[in-house]
């Protein structure tokens, strides 16, 4: 099974994401993110696509704390190490989870005036990234 980093949902995935989730449903969205050796700014600046992706974090995190957002919280972040089992070393350099109350707060959230102001960080510093909607359904 091959898998694709993207940076920007399809308008497709998108839909299904809004469409596969009721309201006042938890989600919680797995990043498997990949940076970029070299950030890309319009203005060159010569910084890694970690920073850059960390320059994004930090202004999300700010602007979740402004919005008082209340059920959005990100649940685990770290960097990704070596493969127990399986392969794909390199494939991903940081995991994150972000709680969200249900797929419409995170995807208003993502598509709102405060995100757009800092969401060029997030484009200068990653390669790509998966992003995967899980439940709470507690499957084990």
């Amino acid at each position: 099974m091959a898998t694709l980093n993207a940076i920007d949902p399809t308008p497709e995935q998108i839909k299904a994401f809004l469409g596969d989730s009721a309201e006042g449903e938890p989600v919680f969205m797995l990043n498997l993110l990949k940076f970029k050796d070299k950030a890309t700014y319009r203005d060159r600046e010569d910084v890694s696509g970690a920073t850059a992706y960390g320059r994004y974090a930090k202004a999300f995190s700010a602007m979740l704390s402004d919005l008082n957002l209340e059920g959005v919280e990100t649940v685990y972040s770290g960097h990704a190490h070596n493969f127990l089992i399986g392969d794909g070393e390199g494939e991903w350099d940081a995991i994150a989870v972000v709680r969200y109350p249900d797929a419409k707060t995170m995807f208003e959230t993502v598509s709102s005036d405060a995100y757009r102001k800092f969401h060029y960080h997030r484009k200068a510093g990653l390669d790509g990234q998966l992003l995967i909607r899980c439940d709470d359904e507690n499957v084990f």
